[in-house]
Protein backbone atom coordinates (compact mmCIF):
# COMPACT_ATOMS: atom_id res chain seq x y z
CA UNK A 1 0.00 0.00 0.00
CA UNK A 2 1.28 3.20 -1.16
CA UNK A 3 1.98 6.41 1.25
CA UNK A 4 -1.04 8.10 -0.80
CA UNK A 5 -3.39 4.72 -0.63
CA UNK A 6 -2.77 4.49 3.03
CA UNK A 7 -5.69 5.55 5.43
CA UNK A 8 -5.06 8.06 7.83
CA UNK A 9 -7.35 7.04 10.49
CA UNK A 10 -8.30 3.33 12.33
CA UNK A 11 -11.68 4.25 10.65
CA UNK A 12 -10.13 4.45 7.10
CA UNK A 13 -8.68 1.05 7.38
CA UNK A 14 -11.92 -0.40 8.87
CA UNK A 15 -13.62 1.21 5.26
CA UNK A 16 -11.34 -1.45 3.59
CA UNK A 17 -13.16 -4.14 5.59
CA UNK A 18 -16.86 -3.51 4.35
CA UNK A 19 -17.30 -6.67 2.45
CA UNK A 20 -16.36 -8.51 5.70
CA UNK A 21 -18.16 -6.51 7.78
CA UNK A 22 -21.14 -6.95 5.16
CA UNK A 23 -20.46 -10.84 5.38
CA UNK A 24 -20.65 -10.83 9.58
CA UNK A 25 -23.89 -9.09 9.17
CA UNK A 26 -25.62 -11.67 6.76
CA UNK A 27 -24.71 -14.28 8.62
CA UNK A 28 -25.51 -12.85 11.87
CA UNK A 29 -28.94 -12.69 10.18
CA UNK A 30 -28.79 -16.06 9.22
CA UNK A 31 -28.06 -17.28 12.65
CA UNK A 32 -30.79 -15.17 14.39
CA UNK A 33 -33.26 -16.26 11.81
CA UNK A 34 -32.35 -19.74 12.15
CA UNK A 35 -32.50 -19.34 16.01
CA UNK A 36 -36.43 -19.08 15.81
CA UNK A 37 -36.39 -23.02 15.12
CA UNK A 38 -36.09 -23.98 18.57
CA UNK A 39 -38.90 -22.12 19.28
CA UNK A 40 -40.97 -23.45 15.85
CA UNK A 41 -40.05 -27.39 16.93
CA UNK A 42 -41.35 -26.81 20.27
CA UNK A 43 -45.05 -24.77 18.78
CA UNK A 44 -44.96 -28.16 16.50
CA UNK A 45 -44.74 -30.66 18.90
CA UNK A 46 -47.34 -29.18 21.63
CA UNK A 47 -49.73 -28.15 19.14
CA UNK A 48 -49.50 -30.46 16.53
CA UNK A 49 -47.78 -33.68 16.79
CA UNK A 50 -49.18 -34.07 20.40
CA UNK A 51 -52.71 -33.20 18.96
CA UNK A 52 -52.17 -35.52 15.66
CA UNK A 53 -50.32 -38.56 17.48
CA UNK A 54 -48.71 -38.51 14.31
CA UNK A 55 -44.93 -40.69 14.57
CA UNK A 56 -44.39 -39.50 10.58
CA UNK A 57 -45.11 -35.72 11.46
CA UNK A 58 -42.63 -35.99 14.70
CA UNK A 59 -39.87 -37.29 12.34
CA UNK A 60 -40.67 -34.49 9.58
CA UNK A 61 -40.36 -32.08 12.06
CA UNK A 62 -37.90 -32.91 13.44
CA UNK A 63 -35.56 -33.61 10.42
CA UNK A 64 -36.38 -30.30 9.10
CA UNK A 65 -35.08 -28.50 12.47
CA UNK A 66 -32.37 -30.54 12.39
CA UNK A 67 -31.14 -29.27 8.68
CA UNK A 68 -31.92 -25.78 10.30
CA UNK A 69 -29.47 -26.19 12.68
CA UNK A 70 -26.91 -27.49 10.73
CA UNK A 71 -27.51 -24.25 8.27
CA UNK A 72 -27.31 -22.41 11.68
CA UNK A 73 -24.25 -24.08 12.53
CA UNK A 74 -22.49 -23.37 9.55
CA UNK A 75 -23.32 -19.90 9.38
CA UNK A 76 -22.42 -19.73 12.72
CA UNK A 77 -18.99 -21.22 11.97
CA UNK A 78 -18.73 -18.71 8.50
CA UNK A 79 -18.91 -15.69 10.48
CA UNK A 80 -16.50 -16.44 13.08
CA UNK A 81 -13.98 -17.67 9.75
CA UNK A 82 -15.20 -14.30 8.13
CA UNK A 83 -14.13 -12.63 11.40
CA UNK A 84 -10.73 -14.53 12.25
CA UNK A 85 -9.45 -13.75 9.02
CA UNK A 86 -10.34 -10.15 8.70
CA UNK A 87 -8.27 -9.93 12.31
CA UNK A 88 -5.40 -11.31 10.37
CA UNK A 89 -5.27 -9.00 7.43
CA UNK A 90 -6.01 -6.14 9.59
CA UNK A 91 -2.75 -7.16 11.80
CA UNK A 92 -1.03 -7.88 8.48
CA UNK A 93 -1.79 -4.20 7.42
CA UNK A 94 -1.19 -2.15 10.54
CA UNK A 95 1.81 -4.54 11.73
CA UNK A 96 4.05 -3.24 9.39
CA UNK A 97 3.06 0.76 9.45
CA UNK A 98 2.56 1.04 13.58
CA UNK A 99 6.17 -0.67 14.08
CA UNK A 100 7.59 1.84 11.60
CA UNK A 101 5.44 4.95 13.63
CA UNK A 102 6.07 3.38 17.13
CA UNK A 103 10.45 3.53 16.49
CA UNK A 104 9.65 7.04 14.45
CA UNK A 105 8.55 9.50 17.68
CA UNK A 106 11.78 10.14 19.40
CA UNK A 107 9.74 13.08 21.74
CA UNK A 108 8.85 10.46 24.39
CA UNK A 109 5.06 11.35 23.47
CA UNK A 110 4.49 8.02 21.88
CA UNK A 111 3.73 4.64 23.32
CA UNK A 112 6.36 2.75 21.28
CA UNK A 113 6.60 -0.13 18.72
CA UNK A 114 6.05 -2.40 22.04
CA UNK A 115 2.86 -0.83 23.23
CA UNK A 116 1.81 -0.30 19.61
CA UNK A 117 1.66 -4.26 19.12
CA UNK A 118 -0.04 -4.55 21.87
CA UNK A 119 -2.53 -2.38 21.43
CA UNK A 120 -3.15 -3.87 18.02
CA UNK A 121 -3.18 -7.40 19.44
CA UNK A 122 -6.12 -6.12 21.82
CA UNK A 123 -7.83 -4.70 18.56
CA UNK A 124 -7.40 -7.64 16.85
CA UNK A 125 -8.72 -10.28 20.17
CA UNK A 126 -11.84 -8.43 20.20
CA UNK A 127 -12.83 -8.34 16.41
CA UNK A 128 -12.44 -12.04 17.11
CA UNK A 129 -14.33 -12.04 20.20
CA UNK A 130 -18.10 -13.12 20.70
CA UNK A 131 -17.82 -9.26 22.11
CA UNK A 132 -17.99 -8.67 18.63
CA UNK A 133 -20.87 -10.89 17.45
CA UNK A 134 -23.31 -9.68 20.25
CA UNK A 135 -23.28 -6.25 19.05
CA UNK A 136 -24.28 -7.38 15.36
CA UNK A 137 -26.77 -10.12 17.19
CA UNK A 138 -28.11 -7.07 19.34
CA UNK A 139 -31.13 -5.77 16.70
CA UNK A 140 -32.44 -8.98 15.79
CA UNK A 141 -33.55 -8.81 19.53
CA UNK A 142 -36.56 -7.17 17.74
CA UNK A 143 -37.32 -9.77 15.92
CA UNK A 144 -37.71 -12.07 18.99
CA UNK A 145 -39.48 -9.53 20.44
CA UNK A 146 -41.79 -9.18 17.30
CA UNK A 147 -42.50 -13.11 17.26
CA UNK A 148 -43.43 -12.80 21.22
CA UNK A 149 -46.06 -9.99 20.36
CA UNK A 150 -47.50 -12.58 17.73
CA UNK A 151 -48.15 -15.42 20.46
CA UNK A 152 -49.62 -12.55 22.78
CA UNK A 153 -49.53 -8.48 22.85
CA UNK A 154 -49.13 -9.54 26.69
CA UNK A 155 -46.06 -11.28 26.33
CA UNK A 156 -44.22 -8.74 23.69
CA UNK A 157 -45.19 -5.62 26.12
CA UNK A 158 -43.40 -7.33 28.96
CA UNK A 159 -40.33 -8.18 26.34
CA UNK A 160 -39.88 -4.71 25.73
CA UNK A 161 -39.52 -4.11 29.37
CA UNK A 162 -37.53 -6.89 30.19
CA UNK A 163 -35.17 -5.60 27.56
CA UNK A 164 -35.34 -1.98 29.09
CA UNK A 165 -34.23 -3.36 32.35
CA UNK A 166 -31.17 -5.15 30.83
CA UNK A 167 -30.07 -2.35 28.80
CA UNK A 168 -30.50 -0.20 32.06
CA UNK A 169 -28.25 -2.65 33.58
CA UNK A 170 -25.72 -2.67 30.67
CA UNK A 171 -25.00 0.91 31.21
CA UNK A 172 -25.27 0.83 34.80
CA UNK A 173 -22.10 -1.53 34.05
CA UNK A 174 -20.34 0.59 31.67
CA UNK A 175 -20.66 3.32 33.97
CA UNK A 176 -19.81 1.67 37.10
CA UNK A 177 -16.46 -0.11 35.54
CA UNK A 178 -15.02 2.78 33.07
CA UNK A 179 -13.14 4.53 35.86
CA UNK A 180 -11.76 1.35 37.51
CA UNK A 181 -10.26 0.23 34.03
CA UNK A 182 -9.15 3.18 33.56
CA UNK A 183 -7.03 3.37 37.04
CA UNK A 184 -5.88 -0.10 35.87
CA UNK A 185 -4.63 0.55 32.45
CA UNK A 186 -3.01 3.90 33.88
CA UNK A 187 -1.12 1.81 36.46
CA UNK A 188 -0.28 -1.07 33.90
CA UNK A 189 0.94 1.93 31.54
CA UNK A 190 2.98 3.28 34.94
CA UNK A 191 4.55 -0.25 35.25
CA UNK A 192 5.50 -0.82 31.82
CA UNK A 193 7.41 2.31 31.47
CA UNK A 194 9.13 2.07 34.69
CA UNK A 195 10.67 -1.38 33.53
CA UNK A 196 11.66 0.04 30.33
CA UNK A 197 12.82 2.85 31.77
CA UNK A 198 15.43 1.08 33.94
CA UNK A 199 16.68 -1.32 31.57
CA UNK A 200 18.75 0.78 29.51
CA UNK A 201 20.77 1.30 32.95
CA UNK A 202 20.78 -1.85 34.14
CA UNK A 203 24.47 -2.25 34.31
CA UNK A 204 24.82 1.09 36.26
CA UNK A 205 21.82 0.10 38.74
CA UNK A 206 23.95 -2.94 39.85
CA UNK A 207 27.23 -1.86 39.97
CA UNK A 208 25.66 1.80 42.32
CA UNK A 209 24.03 -1.24 44.34
CA UNK A 210 20.15 0.75 43.58
CA UNK A 211 18.43 -2.71 42.99
CA UNK A 212 17.36 -3.04 46.22
CA UNK A 213 15.54 0.38 46.22
CA UNK A 214 13.91 0.00 42.63
CA UNK A 215 12.85 -3.16 43.17
CA UNK A 216 11.29 -1.98 46.31
CA UNK A 217 9.38 0.73 44.31
CA UNK A 218 8.63 -1.78 41.26
CA UNK A 219 6.94 -3.98 44.08
CA UNK A 220 4.76 -0.96 44.82
CA UNK A 221 3.87 0.02 41.93
CA UNK A 222 3.14 -4.07 41.23
CA UNK A 223 0.92 -3.62 44.06
CA UNK A 224 -1.05 -1.13 43.48
CA UNK A 225 -1.74 -2.33 39.72
CA UNK A 226 -2.69 -5.79 41.11
CA UNK A 227 -4.89 -3.94 44.04
CA UNK A 228 -6.53 -1.84 41.25
CA UNK A 229 -7.21 -4.70 38.57
CA UNK A 230 -8.79 -6.67 41.78
CA UNK A 231 -10.71 -4.10 42.44
CA UNK A 232 -12.05 -3.15 39.08
CA UNK A 233 -12.70 -7.39 38.87
CA UNK A 234 -14.87 -7.14 41.86
CA UNK A 235 -16.85 -4.24 40.30
CA UNK A 236 -16.60 -6.41 36.83
CA UNK A 237 -17.63 -9.68 38.91
CA UNK A 238 -20.39 -7.95 41.23
CA UNK A 239 -21.81 -6.34 37.86
CA UNK A 240 -21.90 -9.65 36.14
CA UNK A 241 -23.90 -11.60 39.10
CA UNK A 242 -26.41 -8.79 38.82
CA UNK A 243 -26.82 -9.16 35.27
CA UNK A 244 -27.29 -12.85 35.90
CA UNK A 245 -29.53 -12.86 38.91
CA UNK A 246 -31.65 -10.48 36.58
CA UNK A 247 -32.17 -12.39 33.39
CA UNK A 248 -32.89 -15.75 34.93
CA UNK A 249 -35.58 -13.66 37.15
CA UNK A 250 -36.72 -11.88 34.39
CA UNK A 251 -36.52 -15.52 32.34
CA UNK A 252 -38.52 -17.42 34.81
CA UNK A 253 -40.74 -13.90 35.04
CA UNK A 254 -41.72 -14.30 31.25
CA UNK A 255 -42.51 -18.42 31.67
CA UNK A 256 -45.19 -17.46 34.69
CA UNK A 257 -46.56 -14.97 32.88
CA UNK A 258 -46.83 -17.23 29.88
CA UNK A 259 -48.04 -20.00 32.07
CA UNK A 260 -50.48 -17.80 33.52
CA UNK A 261 -51.80 -16.96 30.41
CA UNK A 262 -52.04 -21.05 29.65
CA UNK A 263 -54.04 -21.41 32.36
CA UNK A 264 -56.40 -18.95 30.76
CA UNK A 265 -56.55 -20.17 27.65
CA UNK A 266 -54.81 -17.08 25.95
CA UNK A 267 -51.99 -19.04 24.56
CA UNK A 268 -51.01 -22.54 23.97
CA UNK A 269 -49.09 -24.88 26.18
CA UNK A 270 -46.48 -24.72 23.13
CA UNK A 271 -46.45 -20.97 22.83
CA UNK A 272 -45.44 -21.01 26.87
CA UNK A 273 -42.49 -22.84 26.70
CA UNK A 274 -41.46 -20.82 23.36
CA UNK A 275 -41.95 -17.60 25.63
CA UNK A 276 -38.87 -18.54 27.48
CA UNK A 277 -36.52 -19.42 24.79
CA UNK A 278 -37.61 -16.30 23.10
CA UNK A 279 -36.85 -14.14 25.99
CA UNK A 280 -33.73 -16.39 26.44
CA UNK A 281 -32.26 -15.39 23.23
CA UNK A 282 -33.14 -11.54 23.22
CA UNK A 283 -31.28 -11.17 26.67
CA UNK A 284 -28.22 -13.05 25.47
CA UNK A 285 -26.99 -10.18 23.71
CA UNK A 286 -27.43 -8.06 26.41
CA UNK A 287 -25.43 -10.49 28.67
CA UNK A 288 -22.61 -11.02 26.77
CA UNK A 289 -21.83 -7.49 26.04
CA UNK A 290 -21.73 -7.22 29.94
CA UNK A 291 -19.05 -10.25 30.15
CA UNK A 292 -17.24 -8.57 27.66
CA UNK A 293 -17.01 -5.07 28.52
CA UNK A 294 -13.37 -5.16 29.43
CA UNK A 295 -12.58 -6.49 26.60
CA UNK A 296 -14.09 -3.85 25.06
CA UNK A 297 -12.88 -0.80 26.75
CA UNK A 298 -9.46 -2.43 26.25
CA UNK A 299 -9.86 -2.56 22.73
CA UNK A 300 -11.65 0.64 22.49
CA UNK A 301 -8.66 2.31 24.15
CA UNK A 302 -6.31 0.89 21.78
CA UNK A 303 -8.07 1.81 19.04
CA UNK A 304 -7.96 5.64 20.22
CA UNK A 305 -3.97 4.89 21.26
CA UNK A 306 -3.75 3.66 17.53
CA UNK A 307 -5.59 6.21 15.48
CA UNK A 308 -3.07 9.11 17.73
CA UNK A 309 0.19 7.21 15.98
CA UNK A 310 -1.54 7.35 12.57
CA UNK A 311 -2.22 11.11 12.70
CA UNK A 312 1.32 11.63 13.67
CA UNK A 313 2.41 9.53 10.81
CA UNK A 314 4.97 11.81 8.58
CA UNK A 315 7.30 8.23 7.60
CA UNK A 316 7.62 6.66 4.62
CA UNK A 317 6.36 3.07 4.77
CA UNK A 318 8.68 1.61 2.10
CA UNK A 319 12.03 -0.13 2.86
CA UNK A 320 14.97 2.00 2.94
CA UNK A 321 16.88 0.34 0.48
CA UNK A 322 13.74 0.43 -2.30
CA UNK A 323 13.87 4.38 -2.25
CA UNK A 324 15.78 6.18 -4.46
CA UNK A 325 15.67 9.83 -4.91
CA UNK A 326 14.96 11.58 -7.99
CA UNK A 327 18.51 13.52 -8.02
CA UNK A 328 21.35 11.64 -5.40
CA UNK A 329 21.99 14.02 -2.53
CA UNK A 330 25.45 15.85 -2.83
CA UNK A 331 25.69 16.76 0.75
CA UNK A 332 25.49 20.41 0.41
CA UNK A 333 23.73 21.86 3.87
CA UNK A 334 21.89 24.89 4.29
CA UNK A 335 20.82 26.78 7.60
CA UNK A 336 18.19 29.53 7.56
CA UNK A 337 17.29 31.00 10.92
CA UNK A 338 17.15 27.02 12.55
CA UNK A 339 16.35 27.05 15.85
CA UNK A 340 15.12 25.01 18.37
CA UNK A 341 12.28 26.32 21.20
CA UNK A 342 11.22 24.01 25.00
CA UNK A 343 8.20 23.35 25.49
CA UNK A 344 8.00 26.38 27.89
CA UNK A 345 9.08 28.19 24.96
CA UNK A 346 12.76 28.71 26.51
CA UNK A 347 15.26 28.31 23.35
CA UNK A 348 17.76 25.82 23.37
CA UNK A 349 19.24 27.20 20.16
CA UNK A 350 19.23 30.45 18.84
CA UNK A 351 18.63 31.29 15.12
CA UNK A 352 21.30 29.37 13.21
CA UNK A 353 22.60 30.37 9.34
CA UNK A 354 25.06 28.32 7.73
CA UNK A 355 26.09 26.24 4.73
CA UNK A 356 28.43 23.34 4.92
CA UNK A 357 29.85 21.98 1.78
CA UNK A 358 30.53 18.67 0.41
CA UNK A 359 34.60 17.66 0.76
CA UNK A 360 34.11 19.97 4.36
CA UNK A 361 34.40 18.72 8.18
CA UNK A 362 32.86 20.91 10.36
CA UNK A 363 33.94 20.97 14.20
CA UNK A 364 30.95 21.96 16.77
CA UNK A 365 32.75 22.55 20.11
CA UNK A 366 30.83 24.51 23.40
CA UNK A 367 30.14 23.07 27.01
CA UNK A 368 27.36 20.37 27.98
CA UNK A 369 23.67 22.22 27.88
CA UNK A 370 24.90 24.81 25.13
CA UNK A 371 22.98 22.95 22.23
CA UNK A 372 25.70 20.72 19.85
CA UNK A 373 23.46 17.78 20.73
CA UNK A 374 20.20 19.76 19.50
CA UNK A 375 21.55 21.14 16.54
CA UNK A 376 23.05 17.16 15.77
CA UNK A 377 19.20 16.19 15.90
CA UNK A 378 18.00 18.69 13.61
CA UNK A 379 20.68 17.64 11.06
CA UNK A 380 19.74 14.10 10.85
CA UNK A 381 16.00 14.84 11.26
CA UNK A 382 15.23 13.62 14.52
CA UNK A 383 13.84 17.28 16.00
CA UNK A 384 10.40 17.45 15.19
CA UNK A 385 9.88 20.76 16.77
CA UNK A 386 12.64 22.90 15.21
CA UNK A 387 11.99 26.19 13.10
CA UNK A 388 13.41 27.45 10.56
CA UNK A 389 14.68 25.81 7.46
CA UNK A 390 17.38 23.27 6.88
CA UNK A 391 18.19 22.76 3.09
CA UNK A 392 20.16 19.80 1.63
CA UNK A 393 21.57 20.61 -1.94
CA UNK A 394 19.09 24.06 -2.00
CA UNK A 395 15.66 21.51 -1.13
CA UNK A 396 13.97 21.87 1.90
CA UNK A 397 14.49 18.81 3.88
CA UNK A 398 10.39 18.57 4.29
CA UNK A 399 10.22 18.28 1.32
CA UNK A 400 12.75 15.19 0.71
CA UNK A 401 11.39 11.99 1.49
CA UNK A 402 12.47 10.83 5.35
CA UNK A 403 13.75 6.65 3.78
CA UNK A 404 15.61 9.17 0.93
CA UNK A 405 17.40 11.06 3.29
CA UNK A 406 18.37 8.91 6.08
CA UNK A 407 19.67 6.45 2.77
CA UNK A 408 22.24 9.45 2.07
CA UNK A 409 22.95 10.04 5.82
CA UNK A 410 25.82 8.10 7.90
CA UNK A 411 24.93 9.31 11.75
CA UNK A 412 27.15 7.99 14.91
CA UNK A 413 25.40 9.05 18.32
CA UNK A 414 27.29 9.56 21.53
CA UNK A 415 25.44 6.22 22.66
CA UNK A 416 26.05 3.71 20.29
CA UNK A 417 23.18 0.94 19.88
CA UNK A 418 23.72 -2.00 18.37
CA UNK A 419 21.26 -4.15 18.08
CA UNK A 420 20.72 -8.02 18.85
CA UNK A 421 22.12 -9.49 15.36
CA UNK A 422 25.44 -10.49 13.81
CA UNK A 423 28.23 -7.55 13.48
CA UNK A 424 27.54 -7.89 10.08
CA UNK A 425 24.32 -7.31 9.90
CA UNK A 426 24.86 -4.74 12.32
CA UNK A 427 27.43 -3.03 9.86
CA UNK A 428 24.85 -3.47 6.76
CA UNK A 429 22.14 -1.45 9.10
CA UNK A 430 20.24 -5.54 8.81
CA UNK A 431 19.70 -4.71 5.39
CA UNK A 432 20.90 -8.17 3.53
CA UNK A 433 24.95 -7.86 3.99
CA UNK A 434 27.17 -7.36 1.00
CA UNK A 435 30.54 -8.95 2.41
CA UNK A 436 33.11 -6.70 0.71
CA UNK A 437 30.98 -3.38 1.28
CA UNK A 438 30.89 -4.27 5.26
CA UNK A 439 34.68 -5.26 4.95
CA UNK A 440 35.22 -2.10 3.60
CA UNK A 441 32.96 0.05 5.79
CA UNK A 442 35.02 -1.98 8.73
CA UNK A 443 38.54 -1.43 7.37
CA UNK A 444 37.61 2.23 6.92
CA UNK A 445 36.38 2.52 10.00
CA UNK A 446 39.73 0.49 11.42
CA UNK A 447 37.77 -2.04 13.35
CA UNK A 448 38.20 -4.75 10.72
CA UNK A 449 41.13 -6.41 12.40
CA UNK A 450 39.53 -6.61 15.72
CA UNK A 451 36.96 -8.27 14.38
CA UNK A 452 38.66 -10.87 12.58
CA UNK A 453 40.18 -12.03 16.20
CA UNK A 454 36.57 -12.20 17.24
CA UNK A 455 35.84 -16.01 17.66
CA UNK A 456 33.14 -15.88 14.66
CA UNK A 457 34.41 -12.94 13.18
CA UNK A 458 31.63 -10.73 11.26
CA UNK A 459 28.87 -13.76 12.39
CA UNK A 460 29.67 -12.66 16.36
CA UNK A 461 26.42 -12.20 17.48
CA UNK A 462 25.58 -9.29 19.85
CA UNK A 463 23.10 -9.56 22.53
CA UNK A 464 22.58 -7.74 25.89
CA UNK A 465 23.50 -10.96 27.39
CA UNK A 466 26.98 -11.38 25.86
CA UNK A 467 28.43 -8.21 24.70
CA UNK A 468 31.31 -9.36 22.30
CA UNK A 469 32.73 -5.50 22.31
CA UNK A 470 34.32 -3.01 24.31
CA UNK A 471 32.67 0.60 24.30
CA UNK A 472 35.96 1.67 21.63
CA UNK A 473 35.13 -1.03 19.66
CA UNK A 474 31.09 -0.74 19.75
CA UNK A 475 32.06 2.87 18.74
CA UNK A 476 34.18 2.03 15.64
CA UNK A 477 31.11 -0.66 14.73
CA UNK A 478 28.79 2.59 14.91
CA UNK A 479 31.21 4.47 12.27
CA UNK A 480 31.75 1.19 10.44
CA UNK A 481 27.81 1.69 9.96
CA UNK A 482 27.10 4.83 9.71
CA UNK A 483 29.40 5.15 6.51
CA UNK A 484 28.49 1.49 4.79
CA UNK A 485 26.31 2.87 2.12
CA UNK A 486 28.51 5.34 1.25
CA UNK A 487 26.56 8.21 2.36
CA UNK A 488 26.71 12.22 1.52
CA UNK A 489 26.22 12.95 4.87
CA UNK A 490 28.20 11.97 7.89
CA UNK A 491 27.49 13.37 11.25
CA UNK A 492 29.23 12.44 13.76
CA UNK A 493 28.34 13.28 17.80
CA UNK A 494 31.76 12.66 20.25
CA UNK A 495 32.85 9.48 17.98
CA UNK A 496 36.15 9.43 19.83
CA UNK A 497 34.69 9.75 23.56
CA UNK A 498 35.41 5.75 24.14
CA UNK A 499 38.59 5.50 21.42
CA UNK A 500 42.22 5.25 23.09
CA UNK A 501 44.87 6.36 21.00
CA UNK A 502 44.88 3.92 17.96
CA UNK A 503 41.18 4.11 17.69
CA UNK A 504 41.25 7.88 17.43
CA UNK A 505 44.29 7.85 14.79
CA UNK A 506 41.57 5.17 13.02
CA UNK A 507 38.77 7.62 12.90
CA UNK A 508 41.13 10.63 11.99
CA UNK A 509 42.41 8.28 8.52
CA UNK A 510 38.59 7.35 8.49
CA UNK A 511 37.50 11.10 8.20
CA UNK A 512 40.36 12.22 6.09
CA UNK A 513 39.37 9.29 3.54
CA UNK A 514 35.89 10.53 3.85
CA UNK A 515 37.14 13.94 3.27
CA UNK A 516 38.71 13.73 0.07
CA UNK A 517 35.49 11.88 -1.59
CA UNK A 518 33.27 14.58 -1.15
CA UNK A 519 31.53 13.71 2.06
CA UNK A 520 30.06 16.16 3.93
CA UNK A 521 30.92 15.57 7.56
CA UNK A 522 30.02 17.50 10.64
CA UNK A 523 31.78 16.38 14.22
CA UNK A 524 31.08 17.17 18.09
CA UNK A 525 33.90 16.46 20.21
CA UNK A 526 35.31 17.54 23.02
CA UNK A 527 38.97 16.47 22.43
CA UNK A 528 41.41 18.39 20.34
CA UNK A 529 43.03 15.92 18.56
CA UNK A 530 40.42 15.09 15.83
CA UNK A 531 39.72 19.33 15.66
CA UNK A 532 42.77 19.69 13.62
CA UNK A 533 41.27 17.84 10.26
CA UNK A 534 38.71 20.44 10.72
CA UNK A 535 37.95 22.90 7.93
CA UNK A 536 35.91 25.37 9.82
CA UNK A 537 34.19 25.01 13.38
CA UNK A 538 31.16 26.38 15.10
CA UNK A 539 31.38 27.08 18.80
CA UNK A 540 27.86 27.28 20.77
CA UNK A 541 27.33 28.65 24.41
CA UNK A 542 23.72 28.33 25.65
CA UNK A 543 22.14 28.15 22.28
CA UNK A 544 24.11 30.97 20.71
CA UNK A 545 26.78 31.07 18.23
CA UNK A 546 29.92 32.23 19.96
CA UNK A 547 32.47 32.11 16.69
CA UNK A 548 32.01 30.40 13.77
CA UNK A 549 34.43 30.18 10.72
CA UNK A 550 37.96 28.75 9.30
CA UNK A 551 39.23 26.23 12.25
CA UNK A 552 42.65 28.47 12.13
CA UNK A 553 40.75 31.80 12.89
CA UNK A 554 38.06 30.50 15.71
CA UNK A 555 40.85 28.88 17.57
CA UNK A 556 42.75 32.38 17.33
CA UNK A 557 39.73 34.34 18.48
CA UNK A 558 39.08 31.50 21.47
CA UNK A 559 42.67 32.22 22.51
CA UNK A 560 42.48 36.00 22.51
CA UNK A 561 39.22 35.19 24.35
CA UNK A 562 41.24 33.62 27.23
CA UNK A 563 44.04 35.66 27.48
CA UNK A 564 41.58 38.72 27.53
CA UNK A 565 40.46 38.47 31.24
CA UNK A 566 44.51 37.04 32.40
CA UNK A 567 45.57 40.76 30.99
CA UNK A 568 43.07 42.40 32.78
CA UNK A 569 43.72 40.37 36.35
CA UNK A 570 47.57 41.20 35.58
Amino acid sequence: MSKLQRPASLRGYLALFKPEIWAIAIFSMVTNVLMLAPTLYLLQLYDRVLLSRSEMTLLAVTLITVFLFMVMAFSDWIRSLVAIRAGVRFDKLLTSRLFNLGLAHRDGTSNGTHQAMQDLTFIRQFVTSNGLFAFFDLPWTLLYVAVLFILSPVLGVLAVVLCMVQFGLALWNQKTTAQPLDKVAEARNHGLQFLDSKLHSIETLHVLGMMPQLRQRWLAIQSRWHWLDALASQVQNRNQRVNKFARYTMQSGMLGVAALLAVKGDISIGAMIASNVLIARALQPFDIIVGTWKQFIQAKTSAANVDLLLASDASEDEPLHDIQPVQPIKGKLTLEQLSVQAPNGKPILNPLSLGIEPGEILGILGPSGSGKTTLVRCLVNTCDTRQGELLVDGVPLKQIPNAAYAQSLGYLPQEVALLEGSIAENIARFMQPEPEKVIQAAQAAGIHEAILRLPKGYDTRISPESPALSGGQRQLVGLARAIYQQPAVIVLDEPNSHLDDQGEASLITALLLLKNQGKTIVIVSHRTHILKITDKLLVLDQGAVVCHGPRDQVIATLNRARQAPASKVA
